[in-house]
């Protein structure tokens, strides 16, 4: 029989048979075919272990991050709010005595001499430019005759037009007239009638006033004896 590769003869008798040389060969292609497919497996074995190992794993989620957990936050204690005090059991604020301020001076040619006692108001009056804000007096004189002034710069308004509102102790609030002074002084005015005042004020008592100044409208002096009148 003839080879089937080369044609040579062969001691086979079969249609697939070959020579020696050729069947050597034959083996030799097929080892190495064999090599080269265990090579390239082997090759393509480590790439793959390679990838799988190079490739950073990915860390375990997080119960606090999840999207949950962002969108219900832990939840805090409430902080309590400051007790809002029952303004029926505050009570009220007590104003600071004055102390009244006494004086003397002599009238008609120095014939006849007069008492003052003046008392200042508890808060300022509040006066606008060119003025600065000045504390009110009440002063009573032992002729009979009660005025209220300003002790610094300032117009008090007085005359027909504006005249004064009064309030004693709890009292009701009662009209007066504002008088100007003798001598046209702007800053004060005389109040009248002066009996209830004058009543008031031997038995120290609180008196509110309220009169209108200059550009700064009414405004209420308080004024808290600490003691009462004494012009004798």
């Amino acid at each position: 029989m003839k080879c089937k590769k080369c044609g040579g003869e062969t001691e086979q008798d079969t249609p697939n048979s070959l020579c020696p040389a050729c069947s050597k060969e034959e083996e030799a292609g097929a080892r190495l075919f064999r090599r080269l497919l265990i090579f390239l497996c082997a090759v393509a074995a480590g790439m793959i272990l390679l990838i799988i190992f190079s490739t950073p794993r990915k860390p375990d989620p997080d119960p606090a991050a999840s999207p949950d957990a962002e969108a219900a936050p832990a939840a805090q204690s409430p902080v309590p709010e400051p007790a809002t005090p029952d303004a029926s059991v505050v009570p009220p604020a007590t104003p600071e005595k004055q102390q009244w301020d006494y004086d003397t001076f002599t009238t008609d040619a120095g014939s006849k001499t007069v008492k003052v006692g003046c008392l200042r108001s508890d808060e300022m009056v509040t006066l606008n430019s060119p003025y600065s804000d000045v504390f009110a007096h009440l002063c009573f004189r032992s002729d009979g005759s009660v005025f209220l002034g300003l002790m610094g710069d300032g117009q008090l308004l007085s005359g027909d037009e504006h005249g004064a509102r009064v309030r004693i102790g709890n009292g009701p609030v009662r009209s007066f007239s504002l008088v100007e002074a003798a001598d046209y002084s702007s800053n004060l005015a005389f109040i009248e009638p002066h009996g209830a005042l004058f009543a008031a004020a031997a038995a120290g008592k609180q008196i509110f006033i309220e009169a209108t100044y200059y550009d700064a409208g009414q405004q209420t002096a308080t004024f808290s004896p600490s003691e009462p009148l004494k012009l004798n």
